[in-house]
């Protein structure tokens, strides 16, 4: 069995032969004694014959020999006598291939003695004897030669060598030097056989013995020594770890800590002993969520990097850190993942002071520009209004010089007020009208104008695609970005050059999207190109900033960051792209519209927007002066007039049965009812008055709500006659339109 057991570990042919000797010899000693006559019946068991015990002793002391030259003729040091296949169904075969042998030889000396020639003659041996045993002995010595030629001898050869040796006497004194089957030659072959095997026994056992306390030392030794230099890599890598900057440690499947590293001590205040009991969700407090995700990914198999997370220090506080992580594998099985931390919280928190200074930079820079071109403005304003009211009580003054005075105090205050839609523009924060309308058709139509402004040294040419989709803007808005940037090119070409409009459908999928700032769908691109002078690349970055201009002299720094604006609040983007010496491309997303384009308003003069049948018209305004005025601007056109300054006093004026055709309110009052209140306690009254709404706010519809519902529209202020005109002439026409 040690023989199988070591050919199934070695895979060796020839220890297969070798332990099929052993088998062979084992069974072939049964079925002798089975046989033999005398000692379990008068003429041996299994059907012997007088001839059977004899043939059977002869097969059994070729066969081990026999099975000794292969044995010897198979080893192979260098592993090419390795076994094919299973070791388990080999050693099964040779089983079974050993006890068919056996079966077959005890078949033949017993059924098929008569075949044999005979080799007894009572208990003497015939002539035949000697032929037969010097073969059997010829067999033996060939045996222990081959063994002694096949070199290197190996412990197990030398043994081998022995036994042959012994066996070689065994046939000598049991067969050649008797004379008959119970002589004293017969028996001391027996005997001395006995006690070689015996001797053979106890010595290899005590060889055996011997060798396993060897090597048991060697492997004491060798556990001691593997144990020593696992003692000194661990030393080594945790030496290495603790030098580490930065917190390393490492989790089982589970989330379990399996080590811990000093950095990772200091920074999140558990010691290694107290972290080692402990688990994921144990350290890690607010980022638990995350982190258990993040660790289900690395135990996929796949490597994080640069992860931010919440973590919560031993003492509470919560410290923003940065992490990697990598699985850990062992004979292909994921066992755990090793991680690498950062504590970014001092970084993260000098980055936000650094963002909200240059916020802060950012708001002085824009209020600093604020200051300066208003202060500018009202000078005009107010020096204007000065000389006007001198010269109301000077003869000298005339009526033009009046309406001169009075038309440059109104041309400052008008463009106070573009300047405060541009800054608007530029917060995203002015009231856009956006409808559907045909970019390509708001090109070719400013294309004139755009002649007319940038000069006859610059040449317009435009480029509008087949089947332009329509696109969602404020039309008056899209025109002033398009202006704005025609400008700027021009200004770039102080010595001609072309400007090139632009238009062209864009499905952007998420790659592209991400480029240009926006989510991934169907836009139009409108592009402003020139040829003129160029960004350079370390100015570029800060065109869309306000109140930064290349311009020097001229310019307020608006221009593009009203167009960046408009574009973010439209649901568009706009990107940039510039080479100095060659020219820069400007080009606006505008997110396509569901809807057709529809057609483009016709502006109007406010006279031809005066009352038709005298309507009358209730105007709510807290303040004195502008309620005063709208007033005044009303009756010019010849509207009848009630004011309040109050939703209060509106509601009192309606509650007494005064018919209105309008309401004209502000939306954001003092007191507990706004603009968009009254309408809808005005409707209530009056179903069919006509509502139009003011305000000074950007956006009021996004705190009070939005006065669509109403079916009325929202007049931006400063407002000027011919704005108040039409607003209320086109609500007052809907108005007729529904009742007809």
């Amino acid at each position: 069995m040690l023989l199988y057991a070591q050919c199934a570990t070695l895979r060796s042919r020839g220890l297969l032969a070798l332990s099929a000797g052993y088998v062979f010899t084992g069974a072939m000693a049964v079925v002798h004694g089975l046989t033999f006559p005398g000692l379990f019946a008068p003429e041996g068991l299994l059907g012997a014959g007088a001839q059977t015990t004899a043939w059977l002793y002869m097969f059994w002391h070729a066969g081990f020999p026999a099975l000794t030259i292969v044995y010897a003729l198979l080893k192979d040091r260098s592993g090419a006598d390795r076994l094919r296949g299973s070791p388990a169904r080999t050693i099964a075969a040779s089983l079974l291939g050993v006890a068919a042998a056996v079966a077959a030889v005890t078949l033949l000396a017993t059924a098929g003695q008569d075949a044999l020639p005979a080799i007894m003659r009572g208990n003497g041996y015939t002539p035949a004897m000697i032929g037969v045993v010097a073969s059997v002995w010829s067999v033996s010595l060939v045996a222990l030669a081959v063994l002694w030629r096949r070199r290197p001898h190996s412990v197990l050869d030398l043994w081998l060598m022995v036994v042959m040796a012994a066996w070689l006497f065994d046939i000598a004194l049991a067969a050649v030097l008797n004379q008959g089957r119970f002589d004293l030659g017969f028996y001391a072959g027996r005997i001395y056989g006995l006690m070689a095997a015996s001797f053979v026994l106890v010595t290899l056992l005590l060889q055996t013995g011997a060798l396993y306390s060897q090597l048991t030392r060697l492997f004491a030794i060798e556990r001691r020594q593997a144990a020593a230099e696992i003692a000194a890599a661990h030393a080594k890598l945790a030496t290495v770890l603790d030098s580490s900057p930065l917190p390393i440690f490492s989790l089982a499947a589970n989330g379990r800590v399996g080590s811990w590293s000093r950095a990772a001590e200091a920074v999140f205040g558990y010691g290694a002993d107290e972290a080692m009991r402990r688990t994921l969700g144990d350290l890690s407090g607010e980022a638990v969520p995350e982190f258990a995700q993040l660790h289900e990914t690395v135990m996929a198999g796949e490597a994080v990097r640069d992860r931010q997370l919440r973590w919560r220090h031993r003492d509470g506080h919560v410290l923003d850190i940065v992490v990697s992580g990598a699985p850990i594998s062992d004979s292909g099985w994921r066992i755990g993942a090793v991680y690498v931390a950062e504590d970014v919280t001092l970084k993260r928190k000098v980055e936000r002071q650094m963002a909200q200074s240059q916020k802060m930079d950012a708001i002085g820079q824009l209020t600093g520009g604020i200051a300066h071109d208003f202060n500018n403005l009202l000078g005009v304003v107010i020096g204007n209004l000065d000389l006007m009211r001198e010269g109301f009580g000077d003869p000298r003054q005339g009526h033009e010089d009046a309406e001169q005075l009075s038309a440059d105090a109104l041309n400052a205050a008008m463009r106070g007020a573009e300047l405060v839609r541009r800054l608007l523009a530029v917060s995203r924060r002015q009231a856009l009208q956006p409808r559907s309308l045909e970019a390509g058709a708001t090109l070719r139509e400013l294309e004139p104008l755009l002649k007319r402004t940038l000069g006859e040294h610059i040449v317009i040419e435009t480029r509008v695609g087949d089947g332009i989709w329509p696109v969602l803007a404020d039309p008056s808005e899209l025109e002033s970005a398009v202006l704005n940037l025609s400008i700027n090119a021009r200004d770039a070409m102080p010595d001609g050059g072309v400007v090139t409009l632009a238009c062209a459908n864009a499905t952007l999928d998420p790659a592209a999207a991400s480029v240009a700032g926006v989510g991934a769908g169907d836009y139009v691109a409108l592009t402003v190109s020139d040829t003129g002078s160029g960004i350079a690349p370390d100015v570029l970055p800060r065109v869309f900033e306000p109140f930064f201009t290349t311009k020097e002299s001229k310019g307020n720094g608006l221009g593009l960051s009203m167009v960046y604006g408009f574009a973010r609040q439209s649901g568009g983007a706009v990107t940039i792209y510039s080479e100095v010496g060659r020219g820069t491309d400007v080009r606006i997303y505008l997110p396509r519209a569901g809807a057709p384009a529809a057609s483009r308003e016709v502006d109007v003069k406010a006279d031809a927007l005066a009352a038709k049948n005298a309507e009358r018209i209730l105007v709510i305004e807290d303040k004195e002066d502008v309620r005063k005025l709208a007033v005044v601007m009303l009756e010019s056109l010849g509207y009848r007039t009630a004011a309040a300054d109050n939703a209060e006093s509106a509601l009192a004026l309606l509650d007494r049965g005064a018919p209105f055709d309008l309401v004209f309110t502000d939306i954001v009052m003092p007191g507990g009812m706004t603009g968009v209140d009254l309408a809808r306690e005005a409707r209530r009254r009056m179903p069919d008055v006509a509502i139009v709404f003011t305000s000074g706010f950007a956006n009021p519809q996004a705190k009070l709500g939005h006065p669509a519902g109403f079916g009325a529209t929202v007049l931006g202020k400063p407002y000027r006659k011919a704005d108040l005109a039409q607003h209320v002439r086109a609500a007052l026409d809907r108005r007729s339109a529904a009742k007809a």
